[in-house]
C-alpha cells in the first residue's frame, strides 16, 4: 500500500481539488459550446469573435492548471493518488488546448463551407464536455457515484467510436468528390484536428475511469 493510501485511511481527505476540476470542466464545456456555434456560422467576423472567446477559455484553463499544480505541491494528503491528481488536470488542460487548435484551424484555413460532418463531430464533443462537467461534480463523492461516473465514461467512449466512423467516411468522401485541391487540404486538416480533440476527450474519460477503479 502506498503512503498516500495508508494515510488516507486515517486523515480527512483534501477536497480543494474538486472545485478546481469542476471549473476546468466548465471551461471545457463553454469552449466546446462556443466552437459548436463557430462551426454553425458562415460569418467569418462572427467566427473571429467566437474564436477570441475560446482563447479566453484556454487562458483561464491554463491558470486553473497552474493553481492545481501549485496546490498539489503544497498538499500532503490528496483525495486520490498524486500522479492521478496531476494527470487528470494535465489531460483536461490538453483537451482545452486542442479545442482552441480546432478554432484556430477554422480561422486559419477559412474553408468555403463547413461540412455537416464537422458539425456532427462538434455536437458529440460538446455532449462529451457536458458529461465531463457532470463527472467532475460526481467525483466529490467517488464511492457513492462510481457507477454514474462509469456510465458517462462509457458514453464518451461510444461517442469517440462514432466520431472515428464519421471521420473515416468523411475523408473517403472528400478524396472522391472534392475537385478543388486547396479546399481538400483545408478540410482534411480541419477534420483531423477535430478528430484529435475527440481522442483527447476519451483520454480524460479514461483517466477518470482509472481513478474510479482504484477507489472502488
Amino acid at each position: 500500500m502506498s503512503l498516500d493510501k495508508f494515510l488516507q485511511i486515517f486523515v480527512t481527505k483534501e477536497t480543494k481539488f474538486f472545485p478546481l476540476y469542476i471549473k476546468q470542466a466548465e471551461k471545457i464545456h463553454h469552449a466546446t459550446h462556443t466552437l459548436l456555434e463557430m462551426v454553425r456560422t458562415d460569418d467569418f467576423e462572427e467566427q473571429k469573435i467566437l474564436g477570441r472567446q475560446i482563447k479566453k477559455d484556454e487562458t483561464d484553463g491554463d491558470e486553473l492548471f497552474r493553481t492545481i499544480y501549485k496546490e498539489l505541491n503544497n498538499t500532503f494528503i490528496t483525495p486520490f493518488d498524486r500522479e492521478d491528481v496531476h494527470e487528470l488536470a494535465t489531460n483536461m488542460d490538453d483537451f482545452l488546448d486542442i479545442i482552441e487548435d480546432c478554432s484556430k484551424s477554422l480561422l486559419m484555413y477559412k474553408p468555403k463551407k463547413i461540412d455537416k460532418q464537422i458539425i456532427e463531430i462538434m455536437k458529440l464533443m460538446d455532449e462529451n464536455a457536458k458529461y465531463l462537467v457532470e463527472m467532475t461534480n460526481a467525483m466529490t463523492d467517488i464511492r457513492k457515484n462510481a457507477n454514474i461516473i462509469l456510465v458517462k465514461c462509457d458514453r464518451i467512449k461510444q461517442a469517440e467510436h462514432t466520431i472515428d466512423d464519421i471521420y473515416t467516411d468523411y475523408i473517403s468522401h472528400l478524396f472522391e468528390s472534392e475537385t478543388d485541391y486547396i479546399e481538400l487540404i483545408k478540410n482534411k486538416n480541419i477534420i483531423e484536428t477535430f478528430e484529435a480533440a475527440s481522442d483527447t476527450a476519451k483520454t480524460v474519460s479514461d483517466t477518470i475511469r482509472t481513478i474510479i477503479i482504484k477507489k472502488s
